[in-house]
């Protein structure tokens, strides 16, 4: 008899372990707990511009279970659904972080956010981030938009942070350089400050409350090894790329194929900014220019087109 596995959430990391289903098929099985479909970080901004017609992927080879998780009982090695309880021999986390909860969160992106988004012609983003920037650029092609940042890119250089604070306010966007107060303005509001922690983490015992689920070197939960954490659920994580290559990594042990810890390494980001456009970041090096946004539209294009 196969141990069972149960993958629960559709992240972009999960997404990598699906792609191997047939293989893993051979050795567990598999039940899904989670949506039929996801919204790609990536692409996301791209279709507010109107750059792309979705960035909607699909659920590969798969039924659900159920669709929402509830609770875990790692002692008992079980999982609670709003359909049933399920037990698991080894568990798959994917089910990401939530946004803080200023305004409309971002996180968890679906098409009904873009909807929303679309209908909306004026629109506040709170947070300077990656995120935040790149939405208030592609926003700001068709909208009325405010961004609220004490910085822009605070992780990139000097130079760089005010070549796009220009760039942002040469697009039309006000950029209010303080923290948000909700004054009740009327259009949407946007939170893209990151993310925290969901609160089930936390009852289901697997972090301390407020706290990101602490692993091994291995992904596995650092006391419930049987369960492997993937994308911005891991203290060790942060999303992105980091979710895209631990799911990669996962499927590796879940097949024997690896036995070495997972290795973070420096990650390239890429957003868009003006038309043709785009900043490349790798580490403190930073290029603005035609070639990042060629790149950017080829990787999140042929990402979506493979799931889709």
């Amino acid at each position: 008899m196969k141990p069972g596995l149960v993958l629960v959430g559709l992240g972009h990391g999960q997404l990598e372990i699906l792609d191997r289903l047939e293989e893993i098929r051979e050795h567990y099985d598999v039940q899904f707990i989670g949506g039929s479909q996801t919204v790609y970080t990536g692409a996301f901004p791209q279709v507010i511009a109107g750059l792309m017609n979705s960035a909607t992927v699909q659920l590969p080879q798969l039924e659900p279970v159920a669709e929402r998780i509830i609770s875990i009982d790692p002692r008992q090695q079980t999982v609670q659904t709003e359909r049933e309880l399920f037990h698991y021999d080894q568990l798959v986390l994917a089910t990401g972080a939530k946004s803080r909860g200023i305004g409309t969160p971002l996180k968890p992106m679906s098409q009904a956010l873009l909807d929303h988004i679309d209908s909306s012609p004026v629109v506040t983003i709170v947070g300077g981030g990656k995120a935040g920037v790149e939405l208030a650029f592609m926003c700001a092609r068709t909208k009325d938009v405010t961004l609220y940042a004490k910085r822009i890119l605070p992780d990139v250089p000097l130079h760089r942070q005010k070549q796009i604070e220009r760039l942002l306010v040469k697009s039309g966007i006000m950029v209010v350089k303080q923290q948000f107060q909700d004054d009740g303005s009327e259009g949407l509001l946007l939170d893209a400050t990151g993310v925290v922690p969901v609160a089930w983490w936390a009852e289901s015992g697997l972090a301390k409350p407020d706290c990101f689920i602490e692993t091994d070197k291995y992904l596995r939960h650092h006391q419930f090894t049987n369960i492997y954490v993937t994308g911005d659920m891991a203290s060790c994580l942060n999303g992105g790329v980091d979710a895209v290559r631990s799911g990669r990594y996962v499927a590796k042990r879940l097949l024997g194929e690896t036995n070495q810890p997972f290795r973070r390494r420096q990650s390239m980001n890429i957003l868009l900014t003006t038309p043709g456009h785009a900043l490349l970041t790798f580490g403190q090096l930073t290029w603005h220019g035609r070639l990042p946004y060629y790149m950017k539209r080829f990787i999140d294009s042929r990402y979506v087109r493979h799931y889709h």
